[in-house]
């Protein structure tokens, strides 16, 4: 399996964002079963082309943003409507409490990386339910 896995974060690259919709940082992975993570870059992208923006008014998709490229994004938070969005556009996304995006990436590819239940989150006070409402995300990441 080789996937492009978009993970938000922080400036830095270094930390996983708790919000995927108004980020303007990702850190991009090349992932491959069998080699492991074959590349890494953090980019920044402008305003309008935050998740919020781009869902919203999917006409100005740039063909090719790094995000919508990718098979799949991992982040610390995102409603079922963006999950619901990216899907139709060929990416899963998946609510994570790993904070470190590279760990979170070798747990994915190692099949062991949990993610949150997004019906559990609490979209308006931004607190998680950390009840046993994960499941794996092993298995959803061949494309």
């Amino acid at each position: 399996m080789k996937a492009k896995v978009a993970i938000t974060t922080n400036k830095n690259g270094d930390k996983i964002a708790e919000h995927a919709g108004h980020g303007v940082y990702f850190k991009i992975y090349e992932i491959d079963e069998k080699e492991g993570v074959t590349g890494a870059k953090v980019i920044k992208v402008d305003k309008e082309h935050t998740l919020h923006n781009l869902l919203h008014n999917p006409e100005t998709n740039p063909q090719d943003h790094e995000v919508l490229t990718s098979q799949i994004l991992l982040t610390g938070g995102i409603g079922m409507g963006g999950i619901n969005k990216l899907a139709r556009m060929g990416v899963r996304a998946y609510i994570v409490e790993e904070k470190n995006p590279d760990e979170a990436v070798e747990k994915l590819i190692a099949g062991t990386l949990k993610a949150v239940d997004p019906s559990t989150v609490q979209h308006h006070n931004h607190h998680h339910d950390h009840g046993d409402g994960g499941h794996n995300c092993n298995g959803h990441h061949e494309h």
